[in-house]
Parts: C-alpha cells; sequence; structure tokens
C-alpha cells in the first residue's frame, strides 16, 4: 500500500509508582534513539497511522490509548521514497505526535529497532536523536506533571 504524505511519532511512557519512565528505541538502520515513528498508509488518519505503528513496533498484545499531542514538525518530503506518488509540490510532510501509557504491558519490538530502554525523562531527553522526539517527549513531560493528558483518541 503507498504511503500517505505524512509521519506519526509516539512517545511511549508508564507509570512505576510515583514515577514516570518513557521508552526510547534504537533504530536498526540509522543507530539512533528515537519514540515510534511511521508513516501513514495511503487513506489512514494520524490517528489510525499512529495505532498501527504502535502495534507494529512494540508487538502490543492488546490496544494501547493514544493521547493526541500539541507538538508537530514538518519532514522534507525529500526523505522519502514514496514521495513520487504524493501530490506534485509535496516539499514537507507534517509529523502529527501522541503518547501511549504502556504501564503493564510488555514491548516486544520489531525488526525496525534493536533495542528499548526505559528512562527518566532527563536521560530520554538526552538519549533521543530527533528535535521532534524531544518536543514531544517535552509536552508530554509536562502534561504528565500538570495531570493534563487530554483525552484519548479512538
Amino acid at each position: 500500500m503507498p504511503r500517505a504524505p505524512l509521519q506519526i511519532l509516539v512517545v511511549p511512557f508508564r507509570r512505576v509508582g510515583e514515577q514516570i519512565a518513557f521508552a526510547v528505541l534504537r533504530r536498526e538502520d540509522m543507530d539512533v534513539w528515537q519514540a515510534v515513528t511511521g508513516g501513514g498508509e495511503a487513506g489512514e488518519t494520524p490517528q489510525q497511522a499512529a495505532a498501527r505503528e504502535t502495534r507494529e513496533e512494540l508487538g502490543l498484545d492488546r490496544l494501547a490509548l493514544l493521547y493526541p499531542l500539541q507538538a508537530t514538525a514538518s519532514i522534507p518530503a525529500r526523505f522519502f521514497a514514496d514521495r513520487d506518488s504524493w501530490p506534485a509540490g509535496t516539499y514537507v510532510i507534517p509529523e502529527h505526535s501522541f503518547a501511549t501509557d504502556l504501564t503493564d504491558m510488555e514491548i516486544k519490538i520489531s525488526h525496525e529497532h534493536t533495542a528499548v530502554q526505559w528512562l527518566d525523562y532527563h536521560a530520554a531527553q538526552e538519549a533521543l536523536g530527533f528535535d521532534s522526539n524531544r518536543t514531544a517527549l517535552g509536552e508530554l513531560h509536562e502534561r504528565l506533571l500538570a495531570a493534563d493528558l487530554p483525552l484519548p483518541v479512538e
């Protein structure tokens, strides 16, 4: 199925007692730490793409709630092989951010990653290789501290 001109980012977190830990994944192809990322497939909404990518990349055995974040980014279209199938004049694509609560859920990473680490906020900020990931993580951290997660999306 052709890739849609959109990207998603999902920051996994879990509660460990009074503490919050964030999952960072090491990409197999670039040796960089990141959150769950991926492209939408033709006809998918950002929420549908986020749900699918979360299941695929984390090997979840049950549905995990997705919380929409305000953080967005733009990624140059030239980085994507499917660019030729997108409308003429597509130079950047949007990256939509979400969070997912994986408290009491087990991760089984996909072939796209070689490792996963559960880190506190500061260590996760240091580990992440992309600004958009750090921005979304920062927003999620502030929301969790303020007990202000948005309503989950379907």
